[in-house]
């Protein structure tokens, strides 16, 4: 009788190791592959912006269409902090940085800031909570440069 448990047993197993962990294996690793490639679109468009000072409609359609391209639902915000300068009373100045809606034509000193933000969880995320019940974050990525 026991015999027919420990088959039982290492079939079970034997679905795990050969059905289940290379997807889950295969799920990561596209996982990784895709917030590696929007990490490197938001630097590409960053210092593209910071370079030019400037963002074309069709600069913000191929950054979106870019991101989008991985498979991963994402939603996709520009900032601009208008860099201003304010008189401090005592002769010299000071900076603050205010927000401002305005993200074609940017200033010297400028800062961008890019937030892409996962709509929905990924497959790896969501075999994650089914087989380990461990919840992982959404992506969540930001990343900011100074016009020059």
């Amino acid at each position: 009788m026991s015999d027919f448990f420990n088959r039982i047993i290492g079939l079970f197993l034997v679905f795990i190791l050969l059905v289940i962990a290379p997807l889950i294996i295969q799920s990561l690793s596209r996982d990784l592959t895709i917030k590696r490639s929007i990490l490197n679109e938001m630097t590409n468009f960053v210092d593209k912006v910071t370079d030019t000072g400037h963002i074309s409609d069709l600069d913000k359609t191929d950054f979106y269409v870019g991101c989008s391209s991985y498979g991963a639902v994402v939603d996709i915000k520009i900032k601009r902090y208008m860099r201003i300068v304010n008189p401090d009373g005592n002769g010299s100045t000071y900076c603050t940085y205010v927000l401002t809606d305005k993200i074609t034509d940017w200033d010297q000193g400028d800062i961008i800031e890019v937030d892409v933000q996962a709509i929905d969880h990924t497959t790896a995320q969501k075999l994650a909570v089914y087989f380990n019940k461990v919840s992982t974050p959404k992506l969540d990525f930001q990343l900011a440069g100074m016009i020059r």
